[in-house]
């Protein structure tokens, strides 16, 4: 019944206003809000892709900044080609501040779309000018494309294998293209897993607390492993369960046990509803970093 109610009153909405309560309801943005956004179909798309654009959306104080994280997570839902120029600049934004909450689910929300998205994220891939966090991300999502659309994935384990072999390209990436090739099981490029062990070896007897992805002896036990569709679940992640009411309520909580065990009183909190301490030099970064939001984005802001 309180759901038959709650979906007649977004129903009732405009577009602006249903767009609104990204804006001022936080984390806590009921299911029932998708919904009608995706009922009302591809017209909403427009304003999402003014959203994650505006690299303003990615710094602003809460609860206003949650309205990028859904901005997303709608443009991912609708599954169409028409989003793709949203999406890659979501893409770029989410890996510019580090907002783990896009960066995790971009794949999956790409891996939808299929063949469409393989040629423009290969393109930001081959691009130096992006960075190593946003070419990761999006080698990652060609992975969760060659999942959904298997012609293409014997190519693109050879892409991420050249990847993997370019001593020239950022250590990351090669660790992100790496562990690609792990996750596929890709025993067709053992010898070049292989190489890569011995470098990680390499580092870690050179680098104190060095912690490789993973060391040549570690190849052939991992390529052999049967646990392949568990790995490859990372690239099928379900994202809109965000807004079940189970993992709202995680979150609710879990916000006010950070809250308590930092000493602040969370019933004294106006911003408790959105599970971040008043201080917000003081909180958890809204990104989903993990750091201290003056220790993060705060920088970035500033």
């Amino acid at each position: 019944m309180m759901k038959r109610i709650a979906e007649k009153r977004f129903r009732n909405l405009s577009d602006v206003e249903l767009i609104d309560l990204m804006h001022t309801m936080g984390d806590g943005l009921p299911r029932e809000v998708v919904d009608e956004v995706l009922d009302r179909g591809h017209r909403m798309i427009p304003y999402f892709y003014v959203i994650v654009s505006d690299k303003t959306s990615w710094t602003r104080p809460l609860p206003d900044w949650w309205a990028c994280v859904h901005a997303t997570y709608m443009l991912g839902a609708f599954e169409t080609q028409e989003t793709m120029p949203a999406l890659l600049s979501a893409l770029r934004w989410s890996d510019a501040f580090d907002c783990e909450w896009v960066t995790e689910d971009l794949p999956s929300m790409f891996g939808r779309l299929g063949q469409v998205a393989y040629g423009p994220l290969q393109a930001v891939v081959r691009d130096i000018s992006a960075g190593w966090g946003a070419r990761s991300i999006a080698l990652s999502s060609m992975a969760a494309v060659a999942i959904t659309t298997p012609f293409l994935k014997e190519g693109f384990l050879d892409f991420a294998s050249y990847v993997l072999a370019d001593v020239t390209e950022p250590l990351a990436l090669r660790q992100s293209a790496a562990n690609i090739l792990m996750d596929f099981r890709s025993q067709a490029h053992r010898q070049i897993l292989l190489n890569f062990g011995r470098e990680e070896a390499v580092r870690k007897e050179e680098i104190p607390d060095y912690d490789g992805v993973f060391y040549d002896y570690e190849v052939d036990e991992f390529l052999h492993a049967d646990d392949t569709r568990m790995d490859l679940d990372y690239y099928k992640r379900d994202w809109l369960i965000f807004y079940d009411s189970e993992e709202r309520e995680r979150r609710r909580e879990f916000w006010e046990d950070e809250q308590l065990s930092a000493g602040q009183g969370a019933a004294h909190d106006p911003d408790a509803e959105h599970g971040f301490e008043p201080d917000r030099y003081l909180s958890q970064c809204p990104c989903g970093s993990g750091r201290l939001y003056s220790e993060c984005c705060m920088k970035k802001v500033h």
